[in-house]
């Protein structure tokens, strides 16, 4: 923020009607005097642009990878691996650590370019109408560089104009309270600005719905983070615009939302805004992300998409997700690589094995082969906003305001749905029960399961204890069943016989709440809250829901004495593959009061007058 930033124009635009991505196709430009510039839409585009760029700076510390993943981990879902390193998600960095400034630094990089853009758009002689378009683009980004900030920050400087020169350095912390309502004023007028997502045909500028999402989330954050209730009719009343507009809806496969961030493919029914990482035809990035060869499967194999694997689940993060929920085995890999070679094949990962699994909700064999060989950097999207999300925001929301209602309810159920596949496989074998154990066998006899109306029949397979099968493990549910299968066992052999079961399907109502999960408002929230943390694992949203939620502290304190009596010890992890072990629980003991807020960089309080040592957050 001290930094004298003048006109950096650091990328060049195509047209006012191109993507995003678009955008960031130009390699940086020299700087132009403002009195010369702003004259046409490519100027005023290529200015939009550089204030949209920050959203992923190269530095790694916005949506790169820090806001993306490290800000965020070591909540109740994932942790750091190395738990000795020094990092925010080990809760051990101190605020000269370079993350810290070089966020905040980002962050107001991106409200100086747009102060300077707001600052200039009335002179321009562009038209009206496409001045309109970007003004509101522009004061939405202010605003959301101002929610990162007041999220993570606390009280923090309300900048709303440009730098004026060098001695123009003295920022003093506006009250939390002013911060937020500056940014639901900037970003309700953009609303009234901004086009659809049907005009960009993208999710990479911010749309209209995508304005209003983002409201409503800003609104629940404001609701908890001040303790003030008004703002949960405001929350609902956005959230209820999204939907109501009849723009978005969920994806009918949970993984291909991410598959499709991987590959580079547009999703604007479910994905509302995103940040858009660029690699053009001749392999350059003009903006990367790095969370992609950070977060997933650890492999060393650069030819087959280097993963770091830095980041692994809590078993109390696995034991959240419900019987057939098809989210778990996405956004918690139930496999990892042999010998950490994705060359060498998979090994499944033992039943039992509920810790360190890998979060894996990205995976680098889905990008495209001239990019999986590039060791640190991708053009995976990384999502701000997806429609579930606003399901989710309604329904909180709402029940803040009026209790459990029939809306809010099927607003969850709709996610569930989705989440248990029943668009997308429909009723499936979901239990099987032994009704004969049979006798002599020496061999694991076969199991195979017919009618039933399938359009894909299930797989089971069988397991042996002195002759008798003692279990029967579904290897694949099936898909789109009309009745109940039949089941026939038969001796691999030909030896031993007997052998009988029964199987059960799903119901098409199996995935909705139950009403003991909405019996109150406070029964309701907890479903809620355990329902985002499930949908939108890994996502960066968690820790400011826990925040706002005000149990963060109490979370980690719990999860402090639960740790080391149920995490793996080395040699299993070794066994299984996996690093995950008892010293997980060290970043969670590190935590103190103070880690509700990040601390002032120690570079702004050495450089800012408006913001003294004293001024510092608590504990810092």
């Amino acid at each position: 923020m001290k930094k004298n930033i003048g006109i950096l124009i650091s990328v060049i635009a195509l047209s006012a009607t191109t993507s995003c991505k678009k955008f960031l196709t130009q390699l940086p430009q020299d700087s132009v005097a403002p009195q010369t510039y702003y004259s046409t839409p490519e100027q005023l585009t290529a200015a939009l642009a550089a204030a949209y760029s920050e959203l992923g700076n190269t530095d790694e510390a916005t949506y790169s990878r820090f806001l993306s993943l490290e800000a965020n981990a070591s909540n109740d879902e994932y942790y750091l691996r190395s738990s000795s390193s020094i990092a925010a998600s080990v809760y051990n960095a101190s605020p000269s650590y370079a993350n810290f400034i070089n966020c905040w630094n980002d962050l107001y990089t991106g409200i100086e370019r747009a102060n300077l853009l707001l600052e200039n758009l009335d002179q321009s002689p562009v038209a009206q109408a496409t001045k309109d378009e970007i003004r509101g683009e522009t004061l939405f980004l202010r605003a959301y560089y101002h929610f990162i900030l007041v999220s993570y920050w606390g009280d923090v400087p309300l900048k709303l104009k440009s730098t004026q020169g060098v001695t123009d350095v003295n920022f003093p912390r506006t009250p939390k309270k002013q911060v937020y309502a500056q940014i639901i004023k900037d970003m309700t007028t953009a609303e009234g600005l901004v086009n659809t997502s049907a005009v960009w045909n993208n999710n990479g500028r911010i749309s209209k719905t995508g304005v209003e999402g983002v409201l409503s989330r800003v609104c629940l954050h404001a609701a908890g983070r001040l303790a003030d209730a008004s703002y949960y009719p405001q929350a609902a009343t956005w959230a209820q615009k999204v939907i109501s507009s009849g723009i978005h809806s969920l994806n009918t496969d949970y993984k291909q939302i991410f598959i499709n961030e991987s590959q580079d493919v547009e999703d604007i029914k479910e994905c509302i805004w995103e940040v858009e990482f660029y690699r053009d035809v001749a392999g350059i990035y003009r903006n990367y992300e790095r969370f992609g060869s950070t977060l997933g499967i650890n492999n060393t194999n650069i030819d087959y998409g280097f993963m770091q694997g830095q980041y692994e689940c809590l078993g109390t993060y696995y034991n959240l997700f419900g019987k057939g929920d098809l989210r778990r085995d996405w956004t918690i890999t139930p496999f990892y690589y042999s010998g950490n070679d994705a060359s060498k094949g998979t090994i499944t990962t033992p039943a039992a094995s509920t810790w360190g699994r890998y979060l894996a909700k990205w995976r680098r064999s889905y990008q495209n082969a001239a990019i999986i060989n590039v060791k640190n950097v991708g053009p995976t999207n990384w999502p701000l906003l997806r429609y579930a999300d606003v399901l989710l925001m309604a329904a909180e929301a709402d029940n803040e305001v009026n209790g459990p209602t029939t809306n809010s309810i099927n607003y969850v159920n709709l996610v569930r749905e989705r989440a248990y596949g029943n668009v997308l496989i429909g009723r499936n074998v979901n239990s099987v029960t032994i009704t004969n154990a049979g006798t002599g066998y020496t061999v694991a006899p076969t199991v195979t399961i017919t009618g039933g109306g399938a359009t894909k029949a299930a797989t089971a397979t069988t397991t042996l204890t002195s002759g008798k099968i003692t279990a029967i493990t579904i290897t694949d549910p099936g898909a789109f069943y009309t009745s109940a299968p039949t089941v026939t066992i038969t001796s691999a052999n030909g030896v031993g016989s007997g052998g009988a079961a029964t199987v059960t399907i799903s119901s098409l109502t199996d995935a909705d709440l139950l009403p003991a999960q909405y019996t109150s408002k406070a029964v309701f929230r907890q479903t809620i809250m355990d329902e985002r943390s499930r949908e939108l694992g890994g996502e960066g949203h968690r820790k400011l829901d826990l925040f706002r939620w005000g149990n963060f502290l109490s979370t980690v304190a719990n999860l402090v004495t639960v740790i080391p009596v149920q995490a793996p010890n080395a040699s299993a992890s070794s066994t299984y593959g996996y690093t995950g072990r008892a010293s997980a629980v060290q970043p969670y003991k590190n935590v103190s009061n103070r880690d509700t807020l990040f601390p002032i960089p120690v570079t702004e309080i050495t450089l800012n007058p408006g913001i003294p040592f004293s001024a510092q957050n608590p504990g810092w």
